[in-house]
């Protein structure tokens, strides 16, 4: 905004603004000396103001970023109700370790889930991209920063309260069903079509009174067609993703009141949400929260300021699902078409476990969301706490208290009379219950000096502190199986052997000292320096502590010279470091204790010091035509000392890995953004946003023995950590498919001339084409194993993001578009499913005969669940994520319900509504997390999909 007028009337001055164009205009507060506009910066900071978080009311407060900010990847990997989604600043700045951004909200520094943060109190969010930028918060920072600002009714006139309702409803379903295979390769029965309920089989010989479902009365076995093709058709198909996925409800009921009088401003707040998903039998999430922020002057010289935030939720999650197999959402689509999961178990329970007679280790996804009770509850409150002091015109003191307290409690719970598979068939489990409960409290206490002092043509901006941090945590987990008594959850119905109990406490403390100097002379000319020291429990005992700093500078060129339609020129340099700090266990020694006895598992580190981001960031910001703003940047990161766990040898004495700083990661990233308003006029309005990025991140060293690694579950190790590798780049097997390929692998004796390329572009026997002995030929070493060879790289070629507002009058539509270009998916749900043979490219329905594969063929691409180059898939997408179309009735428009109702807010919001891709799985947004650490991965587990919703806004502002 730019002041438009002012008046002075005694002592109190009235500011009437109206929108600019001019982004550049914006203050930021996060990572620099002192609040400033974009103009006088020197280092990358973006900014997402109010308007632009409101345009679709995000489902998260991570989600309000995507699209909006250059360098900023938002990943939504897990549609799960509540889990909200991934943020990545840049490149990757950890080799194994998390990849997230620091988080504060009002001074909090986050260790809980930004997804629980309710967006309609968000006034701002500011992020701090590079290591340059975020030097100013040290050893936490080299992910990044993120700093939002919740609303504090401070814009409000004197004695103005101001009230606002908004209610959200809308259905979500899921965007895209998995293609699934819709014939077989067996020999059906002459008289198949004289039943309905299942797939008659030739041999086979059905109890008269046969439904479906496992039984023992079936005699024989179905007896596949010589040529193996899966070209014959099931007597009845039922699309079963439809059995198990619903078009779910949600709904936010919110009301914020905002009040300003006399020295005293504050804000209220609350939130009801719920989020059903789009799973039968699952109840979802719902949040509950209140926040209060009030300011006070005590004294024309003193303020006081408190932000209060209490947040309960309460998640029903997918029973039986899991991040690592694919639980139920894999076997959902290796059911057989004609299989009826709505049929009753043997004692009468829904959902009959075992529906397919002929496949009777995939099991019915329907019963275990039914019968098995997942559950987590949590309570948390986040609280800030300043004292304010202005000494005197040019200096001030800032005394702040923070805290985060968050409880958190689990339970699975598998009654005595749960089903599963087990060697005598369908059997009960006799139970399962599981109880997990943790608590933290995080707090930090600062103290801040800052100065500013102007003289005509410099200004000095200073700021001194001092930030002690403390995070206590604590969790207890026990779990048992086979209940004595039915129907009594309870730890005291099983026995004493047949429960585990664990705990786990830790203490993290840390002292840090920083100051920052910002020189402004002439308003054009802007040099930065900061210094900034941390001591920190998790440093080893020889490296408590750790510096940080940066030197940075702007040159605003239109200042002195005329450029030709620009109206704002800059140009910029930062050299910067911030860090990683060590996990809480990595530099002890550790004992693994199991009833009682105790064995050597990890040696310690006293010199393990936390990794250094070192950055490079160059770049350009401008305006033209006062319509246009533009920032480009490019920023080389090098983060070194990187924390890795070293495999040891028995000479260790017995010690099987020791934690060390040992490799080295460095990131090249190009970032661009442009806003324009193409119209800007009294009623006719059109802005136009474009941000573009790319990285590349290289491991430059690694003093450990290279690696693969990947998310944890089905040996899913295909991620390469050597020196000189793009970090996320896939080896695997790979199939040959070439003849020169072929020929250098023959055995003695072995002819060339017995080979050919088949029409997917494999070798193969000659001759062998559509028949029951064609299969694609692993690609061997040169010393006659299965080679390992690179097969993809997860990393995007580029990202754009497309943001676009057009107005008219009281009418206004918003669209989000997204578009990755390259990047790939290894696609572990499909290979399972050929494994089932219900992979959908199986299906031989249709095709010509000449076009036609057999089974074995597919299985030889399946090939046991090996990591090979089959399943890596190009994950390039376009995405509709956002679009709302809004009409707003002001006070003009509502006539006498005007003097009470200030204006009347109507909208359709759709979120995730066009996806236009080729990858085959849900959707190409893959994130799957490892189980023992935070890296999120590109490997496809068929975890909840993304899903797409529909909902009707209805706000009113008093």
């Amino acid at each position: 905004y730019a002041d438009k007028e002012v008046k002075i009337t005694g002592s109190s001055m009235n500011v009437v603004m109206e929108p600019d164009a001019n982004v550049l205009d914006e203050v930021i507060v996060a990572g620099v000396a002192a609040g400033t506009s974009k103009k006088k910066l020197s280092v990358s900071v973006a900014k997402v103001g109010e308007q632009a978080i409101k345009d679709v009311p995000a489902v998260s407060a991570a989600s309000a970023l995507q699209g909006k900010v250059a360098g900023v990847t938002i990943t939504s990997g897990n549609g799960s109700p509540g889990s909200g989604s991934t943020i990545l600043l840049r490149g990757a700045t950890n080799i194994t370790g998390s990849q997230k951004p620091m988080i504060l909200i009002d001074g909090v520094i986050m260790e809980g889930s930004l997804s629980d943060i309710n967006v309609d109190d968000i006034q701002s969010m500011e992020v701090v991209k590079g290591a340059a930028a975020s030097s100013l918060y040290g050893s936490r920072a080299g992910n990044g920063v993120v700093v939002i600002t919740t609303k504090r009714g401070s814009s409000l006139d004197n004695n103005k309260t101001s009230v606002t309702f908004r209610n959200e409803y809308g259905f979500q379903s899921i965007a895209k069903k998995m293609d699934v295979a819709e014939h077989h390769a067996f020999i059906l029965a002459d008289d198949y079509m004289s039943v309905d309920k299942y797939t008659k089989y030739a041999g086979v010989t059905y109890p008269a009174d046969y439904e479906g479902g496992q039984s023992d009365g079936i005699e024989g076995d179905r007896m596949l067609q010589p040529s193996q093709y899966m070209d014959q058709p099931h007597r009845i198909t039922t699309d079963h993703q439809d059995d198990m996925f619903t078009n779910g409800a949600f709904y936010t009921n919110y009301v914020g009141i905002g009040h300003r009088i006399n020295k005293t401003n504050l804000f209220a707040s609350f939130e009801n949400n719920a989020n059903q998903g789009v799973l039968i039998e699952t109840g979802g999430y719902k949040r509950q929260s209140f926040r209060l922020n009030v300011d006070h002057a005590i004294t024309e010289d003193l303020k006081f300021s408190a932000s209060n935030n209490y947040i309960k939720t309460s998640n029903n999650t997918p029973g039986g699902s899991s991040t690592y197999n694919g639980g139920v959402f894999f076997d959902v689509v290796l059911q057989d078409p004609d299989v009826n999961l709505f049929q009753e178990n043997p004692d009468g329970q829904s959902y009959n476990l075992r529906p397919n007679h002929w496949a009777g280790n995939v099991t019915n996804p329907l019963y275990e969301l039914w019968k098995k009770e997942r559950n987590t509850d949590k309570v948390r409150f986040l609280g800030s706490y300043d004292l304010n002091w202005r000494i005197a015109d040019w200096i001030s003191a800032k005394v702040s208290y923070a805290f985060e307290s968050r409880e958190y409690k689990s339970s699975s719970y598998d009654p005595f009379d749960t089903y599963t598979v087990g060697g005598a068939g369908q059997v009960y489990t006799e139970g399962y219950l599981r109880k997990y409960a943790s608590k933290e409290f995080a707090q930090t206490l600062r103290g801040t000096i800052n100065l500013t002092k102007s003289w005509e043509d410099l200004t000095i901006n200073g700021k001194l502190s001092y930030l002690w941090e403390d995070n206590h945590y604590e969790n207890f987990d026990t779990y048992g199986n086979n209940f004595t008594v039915r129907d009594l959850p309870t730890f005291n119905a099983i026995k004493m052997e047949d429960k585990t109990a664990e705990s786990f406490v830790s203490d993290i403390r840390a002292e840090n000292y920083f100051g920052i100097v910002n020189f402004i002379y002439k308003d054009r000319y802007i040099f930065d320096a900061l210094y900034r020291l941390d001591g920190s429990s998790l440093f080893g005992e020889n490296e408590r502590y750790a510096s940080y700093y940066r030197i940075s500078g702007a040159y605003r060129l239109s200042e002195d010279i005329d450029i030709p339609g620009f109206n704002e020129f800059k140009i910029r340099g930062a050299y910067g470091t911030s860090g990683q700090r060590p996990g809480f266990n990595y530099q002890y020694e550790t004992l693994d204790m199991s009833e009682g006895n105790a064995s050597k598992v990890q040696l310690g580190n006293a010199d393990l010091k936390p990794s250094r981001s070192t950055e490079i960031e160059v770049g350009i910001d401008a305006q033209m035509f006062e319509r246009v703003t533009m920032e480009f940047t490019y920023a080389n990161t090098k983060t070194d000392d990187q924390i890795l766990e070293r495999p040891l040898a028995a000479w260790a004495g017995g010690f099987a890995t020791k934690w060390e700083n040992a490799g080295a990661l460095e990131a090249n990233t190009f970032e661009a953004s442009i806003n324009s308003d193409i119209i800007r006029s009294d009623k006719l309005n059109w802005n136009v946003g474009v941000v573009f990025d790319r990285t590349r991140t290289e491991i430059t060293r690694l003093d450990i023995p290279a690696y693969q690694t990947g998310p944890d579950g089905q040996d899913a190790i295909a991620f390469y950590i050597r020196e000189g590798e793009m970090f996320g780049t896939m080896y695997g097997k790979d199939f040959v498919k070439s003849l020169d390929q072929m020929e250098k692998q023959l055995g003695e004796g072995e002819s060339i001339d017995n080979y050919e390329v088949n029409s997917d572009g494999y070798v193969v026997t000659k001759g062998s084409q559509g028949t029951v002995n064609e299969s694609p030929i692993i690609l061997l070493d040169e010393e006659g194993n299965a080679a390992s060879v690179k097969i993809g790289d997860t990393n995007p070629d580029f990202k754009v993001g497309l943001t676009s507002n057009l107005s008219w009058r009281g009418l206004s539509f918003y669209m989000l578009w997204q578009w990755k270009q390259g990047g790939d998916i290894y696609n572990r749900t499909g290979q399972w499913m050929t494994r089932d043979s219900r992979h959908s490219m199986m299906d031989q329905y249709g095709k010509a005969e000449n076009e036609k594969k057999a089974m074995p063929y597919y299985q030889g691409l399946y090939d046991v669940n090996s990591i090979n180059s089959f399943w890596v898939e190009d994950g390039t997408y376009v995405k509709l994520k956002e679009m709302s179309l809004y009409y707003n009735f002001d006070k003009g428009v509502l006539g006498n319900v005007g003097n009470v109702v200030e204006n009347i807010k109507v909208g359709f919001i759709a979120r995730n509504l066009l996806t236009f891709t080729d990858y085959s799985g849900y959707d190409p947004e893959v994130a799957t997390y490892g189980e023992t650490d935070d890296q999120i991965y590109a490997f496809d587990f068929a975890g909840y999909p993304n899903f797409r919703t529909y909902s009707f806004s209805l706000e009113f502002k008093f």
